[in-house]
């Protein structure tokens, strides 16, 4: 099975060496990149694209929260865990959808707990494709092949290690990324969050509770989540 990519920012190094350690005895994991601040962590994730990184919110040049915002910028798939020895960043680190924040000192079962949320199995045989052309999505369900017109589907959502493929008709289950169908589909649809891939056309409104952003679709029961960070693009892409 194809290992999951991590990029590490910390300007510590102490903390990045008890990091890149811990690392090295989880199987499904492969560091690629080491930064020691938020302008190379920016750089580094540019240039490899990496499956996670895991950030010191207190990095020198560029602080860790400022800088995953514009890695997510380039690389929406990113998923971010926020290393940090205080406490009171967390709301943010969370409004942002990281998937985890841990408190200094690190400890090893502690990372790992973390790196539990966002494991989910990358395809190796799996023969999901997606033929942009004929608008077709070929997905794995079990021992059967599902070919879904992408027209048909209202959003994907990642639940658990489990991803759920929403059309008018049915709901299809996969073992495959949300990232990985994020590349696989065409422009209509969009990343709106990190548990959702949602198809622009069947948009019908976008409510908010406090702080919390609702996308509900025509003619459609079930509704996804769209996340502070990702609201305005949303707004911008929904206007064309």
């Amino acid at each position: 099975m194809k290992k999951r990519t991590v990029i590490i920012a910390e300007d510590d190094n102490n903390s990045s060496e008890i990091l890149q350690e811990f690392l090295k005895k989880a199987a499904d994991f492969e560091i690629v990149g080491v930064a020691e601040n938020g302008e190379e962590l920016i750089e580094l994730n540019f240039n490899l694209k990496p499956d996670v990184a895991l950030v010191d919110i207190g990095l020198p040049v560029l602080d860790g929260m400022k800088a995953i915002k514009e890695c997510i910028k380039t690389n929406p798939s990113l998923q971010y865990i926020f290393t940090t020895a205080y406490e009171e960043f967390a709301v943010e680190a969370f409004d942002i959808s990281a998937a985890d924040y841990i408190v200094k000192p690190i400890k090893k079962i502690r990372l790992y707990e973390a790196l539990e949320k966002i494991k989910s199995p990358v395809p190796s045989e799996e023969p999901v494709a997606a033929d942009k052309k004929s608008k077709k999505l070929i997905v794995k369900t079990g021992t059967a092949l599902q070919v879904i017109n992408s027209d048909t589907i209202v959003f994907i959502e990642k639940i658990n290690r489990k991803t759920f493929i929403h059309t008018r008709e049915m709901t299809y289950e996969s073992n495959e990324t949300l990232g990985n169908y994020a590349k696989m589909l065409n422009d209509n649809f969009f990343s709106s969050h990190r548990s959702y891939l949602i198809n622009l056309n069947f948009v019908s409104q976008i409510i908010s509770d406090g702080e919390t952003y609702f996308i509900y679709f025509h003619d459609f029961s079930k509704y996804a989540h769209v996340s502070k960070l990702k609201y305005l693009e949303l707004v911008e892409k929904l206007k064309r």
